[in-house]
């Protein structure tokens, strides 16, 4: 089975540009992250059954990409994230979306820290909430008993943090 490594946390913490450095390094692939191109095709605001269709998209492209020849996969978006969205928001969790989350266990999470300085777009909207937002993931993370640690630095600094994660893991796989 391929390893599954996640780029996770809350807005604006560089998950997208960590997860193409980290596809580069390793000369691999990465699951660009689904809700962002399922959103940029809208021409409304998003709800709750968005939400869940973006759940079930995220899969299908797990799903397909898993199936690739490559020796690790690196995903920009999970299921955690999901939950944690619809609880931000106050919507229901749907029983078989947290059946997904424990049967897809992911093998790695990187938690990105909120220690950089937030970039505004169109999709973003938890400027304020990044502490409370960094702290759902934490526990979510905890929850589920994931394998996870924090990224945090700048630039070239949090992606070498990451690379000695990856690598401690890869270890542990020998």
């Amino acid at each position: 089975m391929i390893p599954l490594i996640t780029i996770t946390g809350t807005e604006s913490t560089g998950k997208t540009e960590l997860a193409e450095k980290l596809a580069a390094h390793y000369k691999t692939v990465f699951i660009p992250d689904y809700s962002r191109l399922y959103i940029e095709q809208m021409n409304r605001q998003y709800n709750e059954l968005d939400v869940i269709q973006i759940a079930k998209g995220l899969i299908e492209e797990e799903n397909k990409m898993i199936r690739s020849a490559h020796p690790i996969l690196f995903s920009d978006n999970d299921l955690i994230n999901i939950k944690i969205w619809l609880q931000y928001y106050k919507w229901h969790v749907p029983d078989w979306l947290e059946e997904e989350i424990v049967k897809r266990k992911n093998n790695l999470h990187l938690l990105c820290d909120i220690d950089i300085e937030w970039i505004a777009d169109e999709q973003r909207k938890n400027e304020n909430d990044r502490i409370e937002v960094f702290e759902l993931f934490q526990h979510e993370l905890g929850f589920v008993k994931a394998n996870y640690k924090i990224i945090s630095g700048k630039n070239d600094t949090r992606t070498e943090k990451a690379i000695q994660a990856i690598d401690q893991f890869l270890l542990l796989l020998k």
